[in-house]
């Protein structure tokens, strides 16, 4: 690999990491939240939906000036400036003010929203096609050992620090690595010489993506997996366990740490089957999307039909994430089928679908908090996927 997209990809890696922190750690503070909450006469279970989905909808709603502004300006100045802002989203959230936690969440939102789409354009511009689900399935487990600090190492921060002293901590880090960002990247974008003909260009691109079955069938696919399963680790699941297994609620940080952990181990070995042994992406895809419904249906019907242990539950969160890493492969087939100078651009639709979807879920349990029709509607959304997935075209071309 070429040193220059090696030194870029560990900056932009190391900054997936600190978005992903931010992203799935309300699923372990939700007693920090009722409690601020209580303290300003807020209906805690209110307080911490909108507090889930105040990270979400901003994210949703950059992607696609993201991917525009990753092509346009390149991933060196968009991320440096992106940590900026996450962190001072970091440090507003770290004053127990209910506005304050909501204002800082919204800017972690809109400065998060930058990673993943750049990486996809650092991946699409300058790495072999041969390696981009190899190179995107690393980034995702990179990004999950921060949904692991996100479960019982920041537990364990938050136990000795308190929230507000975890959070201000994280600011200090985001301003770091926004300054790596801007030494160690090497990418300028298309607007190199003139960001007027950049802007121009990526939004010409933009057109074409938003028309495409190809994107549309691959941001349902999304809605079923990853936005499902990020919902549920960032606020569905500790209500699932409350609700249907209270004797295990206390273990919440443990289960959400296997999850996270079988998924870390998935997705870098779905991108090495995916680029070296199928040499394919649809089939993996496929099956994303029918083991994703069977998944979700059995969660759905497990407290109906059975008494389940505390071993079977995490088990049960160990093959879930797992099946969560099958979807991976939706990162490439979404800037695959187009001109890779625009690589930002075109996975942003699809990710921006993803995300509005993570938003939406989040803010059903404002009136309707029971999980079991959250889990159901997750396996409904994949079902109509597959069903889907004929529209979708086979990225990975081989000779």
């Amino acid at each position: 690999m070429d040193k220059k997209l090696a030194t870029s990809l560990v900056a932009l890696y190391t900054a997936y990491f600190l978005a992903y922190i931010h992203r799935t750690v309300t699923g372990v503070i939700q007693g920090e939240l009722s409690n601020i909450a209580t303290s300003n006469g807020i209906e805690p279970s209110l307080f911490i939906s909108m507090v889930a989905s105040a990270y979400f909808y901003p994210y949703a709603a950059m992607q696609l000036p993201s991917g525009v502004f990753s092509d346009a300006l390149g991933a060196k100045r968009y991320v440096a400036i992106s940590m900026f802002i996450l962190g001072l989203g970091s440090l507003l959230s770290s004053i127990p003010n209910p506005w304050l936690i909501m204002a800082g969440r919204v800017l972690v939102g809109i400065g998060a929203s930058a990673v993943w789409i750049s990486i996809q354009r650092v991946i699409g511009v300058y790495a072999d096609k041969s390696l981009g689900a190899t190179l995107t399935g690393i980034g995702l487990a990179v990004g999950n050992f921060g949904a692991l600090f996100a479960t019982l190492p920041i537990r364990i921060l938050i136990n000795i620090y308190g929230l507000s002293g975890t959070l201000l901590f994280l600011s200090i880090v985001a301003f770091l690595v926004g300054i790596i960002s801007f030494v160690s990247i090497n990418d300028h974008g298309v607007s190199s010489h003139s960001i007027k003909d950049g802007f121009k260009q990526t939004l010409q691109q933009l057109r074409v993506v938003v028309r495409s079955p190809h994107s549309l069938a691959l941001g349902m696919a999304y809605l079923g997996s990853y936005s499902a399963i990020l919902s549920f680790q960032s606020l569905w699941a500790p209500i699932y366990i409350k609700k249907y297994y209270p004797q295990s609620l206390q273990d919440t940080p443990s289960l959400l740490f296997m999850l996270a952990l079988a998924f870390l181990i998935g997705v870098s070995l779905m991108g090495f089957i995916s680029d070296r042994v199928l040499k394919r992406r649809k089939p993996i895809l496929q099956a994303c999307c029918l083991l994703h419904a069977i998944s979700w249906l059995v969660l759905a019907f497990l407290p109906i039909l059975v008494n389940v242990s505390n071993n079977l539950l995490l088990l049960l969160f160990f093959v879930l994430g797992l099946v969560a890493s099958t979807h991976m492969v939706i990162s490439p087939m979404a800037r695959e089928a187009y001109n890779h100078e625009y690589s930002g651009t075109t996975f942003s639709f699809v990710n921006m679908i993803g995300f509005l979807g993570v938003a939406i879920y989040q803010s059903i349990a404002t009136f309707n908090p029971d999980p079991l029709t959250v889990v159901a509607l997750f396996s409904f959304l994949s079902i109509i996927a597959l069903a889907l997935s004929r529209n979708i075209k086979e990225t990975l071309k081989t000779e």
